[in-house]
Parts: C-alpha cells; sequence; structure tokens
C-alpha cells in the first residue's frame, strides 16, 4: 500500500504541478498571438471571430495536450513496467463497493487535476460498461479549474475572521466540503448508474499480474504520442467547433447605438480629460462598461435574462445566469464573464473590484446578490453540472456518440439545479439566507 500510495501521488503531482509550467506557456502563446492578431487586423468581425473564437478555440484544445501527454507516458510506463494491474488489483475491492472498477481509480484521481486526461485514461479499462460509467461520472470530481470560483466566491461572502469551532475559518471548512461533496456525488452517481441504466453485473477482475520488466521506451513514446494525436484530431475538432459556438452567443447580435454612445464618450475623455494616464484609465473603464452592455444585449445576455425566474429560486440573477453560460466554455470563465457583466476589464478570482462589485450588487427588490447562502448554493451547483463543453466533447469522442455525453449533460444539470435548490430555499427557511 505504501508503494501503491507513493505511485499515486507521483501521479497527481505530474498532472497538477509539473504540467503547470508547460500549461502557463501555452497560455502566454495563446494571448500573445492574439495580440498579434489584433494589431495586424483591423477591427471588427473578422478580428473578433478570429482572435475570441479561432484562436481562443485552439487554445483550448492545445492548453490541455501537457496533461494529457503526462498521463499517457505515465501509464504506458506503469502498463509496460507491470504495476498498472496491481494498481487495479490492489483497489478493485474498495472501488467495487460503488459499482466502479479496479481500473477506474487511476481516472478518478487524474480528475482533480482535469476532467479531459482522466476521461481519456478509462481506455485501460476493458468493459464497456464500466468505461461508461466511470465517463460519465467523472465530470464531478472537483477539477481544478473549479478552484477559481471557489476562490472568488469564497473571497466575496466569507471575507473575514469568522472560525468554525474555533480553528477553522468558514471558508476553508465550504471549500473542503465542497471537495467532500464532489467525492460523495462521483461514488453515489457511479453506484445509481450501475443500478439503474447501465444495469449489469459487475464482472469479476481477472488480472494475469505480469512479471516486472524495464519499459520499452519507444513503446511509451509511441503509445502516448498515439493518444495525444488522437485527441487532437477528433475531441480537439469538436472542442474547437463549440468554442466558436459559444464566441457566437456571447457576442452577437451587436447594438450599432451602445457602440455610438460609447464611441461619442470616448471622445468626450479625449477632449476634457487631461493627462494621458487619466485618459487611458478613463477610456479602460468605458471599454469595460461598453463590454458588459455589449453582452446583456447579446444572444447569451438575452438567454440569462430568458431564464432569469428559474435562477431565482437557487439564490442567482440573469448576472450569475450569464456567468454559469460562459463558463461552458471552461468552468474557470464564469470569473472572466463576470467582469464583463460588472464592466471590469481583465477580471479574475483576485480582482478587488470584482469582488467589491460583487459584494454590492443586489437583486431588483435590494436585497444582498451574494450572500453567505447564495454563495454556497453557487458552489454546490458547480461541483454538480457539467460546465465544460471540452469534457462533452470528450466523452462524445470516448463513447463514440452523441446519446451519452447528452445524458451526461442532461442529469448532472438536473442533480445541480436539484441540489441548488434545496440548499438555497432549505437555507432560506432556516433564516441563513443574510
Amino acid at each position: 500500500m505504501g508503494v501503491f500510495a507513493i505511485v499515486m501521488a507521483l501521479l497527481f503531482e505530474a498532472l497538477f504541478a509539473w504540467s503547470e509550467p508547460f500549461i502557463g506557456a501555452i497560455e502566454s502563446a495563446t494571448a500573445a498571438l492574439q495580440t498579434g492578431v489584433t494589431a495586424v487586423l483591423p477591427e471588427g468581425p473578422l478580428q473578433d471571430l478570429m482572435v475570441n473564437g479561432v484562436i481562443a478555440g485552439v487554445g483550448n484544445v492545445v492548453v490541455f495536450v501537457p496533461q494529457i501527454a503526462m498521463l499517457f507516458l505515465f501509464i504506458a510506463v506503469l502498463e509496460d513496467l507491470g504495476y498498472l494491474a496491481r494498481v487495479a488489483f490492489v483497489i478493485d475491492r474498495l472501488m467495487g463497493r460503488v459499482g466502479l472498477h479496479g481500473k477506474a481509480f487511476v481516472p478518478m484521481l487524474s480528475g482533480f487535476a482535469c476532467a479531459i486526461p482522466a476521461v481519456m485514461a478509462t481506455r485501460t479499462i476493458e468493459s464497456r460498461r464500466d468505461r461508461l460509467i466511470t465517463m460519465l461520472t467523472l465530470p464531478m470530481v472537483s477539477c481544478s479549474a473549479r478552484l477559481p470560483v471557489f476562490a472568488l466566491v469564497t473571497a466575496v461572502v466569507f471575507a473575514g475572521d469568522a472560525r468554525v469551532l474555533g480553528l477553522f475559518s468558514a471558508g476553508a471548512v465550504v471549500l473542503f466540503s465542497m471537495y467532500a461533496l464532489s467525492v460523495a456525488a462521483t461514488l453515489g452517481a457511479a453506484a445509481v448508474l450501475r443500478r439503474t441504466v447501465l444495469k449489469g453485473p459487475r464482472l469479476p477482475l481477472v488480472l494475469e499480474l505480469p512479471p516486472y520488466r524495464v519499459p520499452l521506451w519507444r513503446n511509451v513514446v509511441l503509445v502516448a504520442w498515439r493518444g495525444l494525436r488522437k485527441f487532437l484530431v477528433d475531441a480537439g475538432t469538436i472542442i474547437l467547433t463549440m468554442t466558436i459556438i459559444l464566441w457566437a452567443l456571447l457576442s452577437y447580435p451587436r447594438s450599432a447605438e451602445i457602440a455610438e454612445r460609447y464611441e461619442q464618450l470616448r471622445a468626450d475623455v479625449e477632449a476634457t480629460v487631461a493627462g494621458p494616464q487619466a485618459r487611458a484609465e478613463q477610456i479602460a473603464l468605458l471599454d469595460g462598461r461598453e463590454a458588459g452592455e455589449s453582452l446583456e444585449y447579446s444572444i447569451a445576455g438575452r438567454v440569462g435574462h430568458l431564464f432569469e425566474p428559474t435562477m431565482e429560486p437557487l439564490g442567482f440573477d440573469w448576472r450569475i445566469g450569464v456567468g454559469i453560460l460562459g463558463a461552458f466554455a471552461a468552468r474557470e470563465v464564469f470569473v472572466s464573464t463576470l467582469g464583463i457583466v460588472f464592466g471590469i476589464a481583465d477580471a479574475d478570482e483576485e480582482s478587488q473590484s470584482l469582488r467589491m462589485s460583487l459584494q454590492e450588487a443586489t437583486h431588483a427588490d435590494g436585497s444582498p446578490l451574494m450572500t453567505p447562502l447564495a454563495g454556497v448554493s453557487l458552489m454546490v451547483f458547480f461541483v454538480l453540472a457539467c460546465q465544460c463543453m471540452s469534457t462533452i466533447g470528450v466523452v462524445r469522442r470516448e463513447s463514440g456518440s452523441w446519446g451519452w455525453p447528452v445524458f451526461m449533460f442532461a442529469y448532472m444539470t438536473v442533480l445541480a439545479y436539484g441540489a441548488s435548490l434545496v440548499v438555497y430555499q432549505v437555507g432560506s427557511l432556516l433564516g441563513w439566507g443574510v
């Protein structure tokens, strides 16, 4: 068990920490390419499509390459070494209690870093039923993309020195609870699927334990490359297409009236405000406000308003609804989308302006938008909902049809909505809504 724990810790570290410099380099390269294209192409729809649609979509695909490459390399090494079968044997009894295969443990652990390589890691499971059960529950494992959302919400609604049992900060307890909920929900969903939609006997784990041997590095690299290429060619195409569609929903239609009004306001700033720095600050503020109004005017903004009545029982309003829709590109995009809604350029989870805007935001009746109860409701929603088009694209590729990813998205959305509804409504009845 000691060796098993060390091996799994190394895998987790590789996916979470070792890949981070490469991911950062890819994100920087994508940002630099967007800046270059912005400088070359004239301002307009073509520039917006290339920068925020095509290049952003390619970036959404390539950014997963380091984690996927490391995962496949790690699995190939363990398999060639003869240890992967032993990992499945060690954990099979525990996983079997909830209807999962022993080989599902490596994908589940990988899911804490990212669901994309985790779904692809299910290829080591021979039984199609066991693969599907693992794939359809993996998105509930709390991946690293949820952390910016959790960090923003806890900073907004649990700021201060509130303590639980006099030892732990309230924010830390809530964050731990979200991770515990994700694990419980994943195992619970697997148990339910095994007994309902994918009902069937759990096949006994029959393994021939190969002897330990030195890996053939040529085979290891070849296996990793084939898996990576398959992701780029197949799932990458789906992710790119969905990115462009989501960009269009968040960008169109355009309002000529909004554009003309802010163009005039910028001209007024240029004519009346003294000092280049002061002018730049005022223009940046106007750019942020224009982006917020344009987003509200877009299809996504209108959908947010349309579905606001369904969001209110969860403690949300149309602005949170638009943020949730934007998060479908990637969960962490929820933060930057909220920044656009509130007219704050380049907002992230550390942005004090965004935190203050959320703390001061109110519903139409004047009640605070982001109370501690609303914050917990929002985090519960993000734990359980499948807010990741890349995951849907990969499940489509790995399952071989659109039926399973659509089912996964539907059941997770219903579960997330129901759990968030219960949290907010029961909490309100108990007087926790302030």
